[in-house]
């Protein structure tokens, strides 16, 4: 069975009161609760940011995947194509703007710089009965915005863009965006990365899951939920991933023991590495190393002349940064390292020159 597509409303369009300019659109909420309902189904506003503010009365929202149940005074900020519906009831009252995006996109910018880059601005919707000298210049603001709509004075386009973008600045400078950005897709992908960045840092630690979720200030099944869902495992066997990784890199990459290996990732008992590594893997950690690195003796290199060997060991390092697997300050199978380079000194030497216009 299909489901019907989000719909997305065009306030120009569909709704013929709204009072304003292209770009800027305000109505009262009872007004437009009367045209579309106090059940508003779910949609949406493609190019445009739309602010709802209450005065009075209560919201049940739904705000993209997280729901809300607000006591006015409160404003809800839905930003472009993000899906929201929401229930009032008759005594809920105040104001709706909507605003075209390039309106409000380079003021975003200034309060939360990268977040149009980065995974967009979240929905938000904040309480406000604690900032009682925020509500008396708002009321001040909406009068203004509801003179300029109604009236044909002179420069009314220009004065509602700079009125909409000061209502804009007074409300959101009260929303820390982290306080919204652990709800929706966008937050859990974020606390997902934030994650991944964490097992970087500390898979040699062995951290358990529980410290993680805690460090993350999640719940640990939240956490769980959210590695499951982009990643579809769970979050301890992302960390042994990690840690497997890591082992496979220094067994193919390193000149160390197998035991030397096991206590550089924070194993305390190589038999239980080897064990770890047999279990994830199908095979000893020795076996591994053995089939992955060539069987074949590297010949000795001869002696270099010394510009060779300035180029030679300028070729090592470029090789061991592009590989992301040897550290350029701890040499790893210096022979095998010469060789590579060597051959690709040879390689050089013996290229045709490239033809010049």
């Amino acid at each position: 069975m299909c489901q019907s597509p989000i719909a997305n409303i065009d306030i120009s369009k569909d709704y013929d009161e709204s009072l304003g300019t292209d770009d800027v659109h305000y109505q009262s909420f009872a007004r437009m609760a009367a045209f579309f309902g106090r059940d508003m189904q779910a949609h949406r506003h493609d190019q445009y940011f739309q602010m709802h503010f209450l005065d009075t009365g209560q919201i049940e929202l739904q705000l993209d995947d997280h729901r809300y149940s607000v006591q006015a005074p409160l404003f809800v900020l839905t930003p472009p194509s993000v899906p929201h519906a929401f229930i009032t009831e008759s005594d809920s009252d105040g104001h709706v703007l909507t605003v075209r995006e390039d309106l409000i996109w380079p003021l975003l910018e200034v309060l939360y710089p990268g977040t149009r880059e980065a995974f967009g601005l979240p929905g938000i919707c904040l309480s406000l009965a604690d900032k009682p000298d925020e509500l008396a210049a708002l009321k001040h603001y909406w009068q203004l915005i509801a003179r300029e709509s109604t009236e044909q004075l002179p420069g009314r386009e220009h004065t509602l863009a700079l009125l909409a973008q000061a209502v804009f600045t007074l409300l959101l400078r009260n929303a820390k965006l982290d306080d919204h950005a652990s709800g929706g897709m966008r937050g859990e992908l974020k606390l997902f990365q934030r994650f991944n960045q964490l097992t970087d840092a500390h898979y040699h630690e062995h951290w358990t899951v529980p410290e993680y979720a805690s460090e993350l200030h999640l719940t640990e099944s939240r956490l769980t939920d959210i590695c499951r869902r982009f990643a579809n495992r769970s979050p301890k066997r992302l960390i042994f991933d990690r840690q497997l990784r890591e082992a496979r890199r220094l067994l193919l990459f390193s000149d160390s023991t197998v035991s030397e290996i096991a206590w550089q990732l924070g194993f305390k008992d190589p038999a239980y590495f080897a064990r770890f590594f047999n279990r994830l893997t199908g095979c000893s950690p020795s076996a591994y190393r053995a089939q992955k690195v060539p069987v074949s003796p590297v010949p000795l290199t001869p002696a270099l002349s010394q510009r060779e060997r300035e180029n030679t060991l300028l070729i090592i390092q470029q090789t061991r940064f592009r590989s992301g697997v040897c550290p350029v300050d701890r040499p790893r199978s210096p022979s095998l390292l010469y060789a590579l380079a060597r051959t690709r000194w040879s390689e050089q030497q013996s290229a045709p020159e490239p033809d010049r216009a």
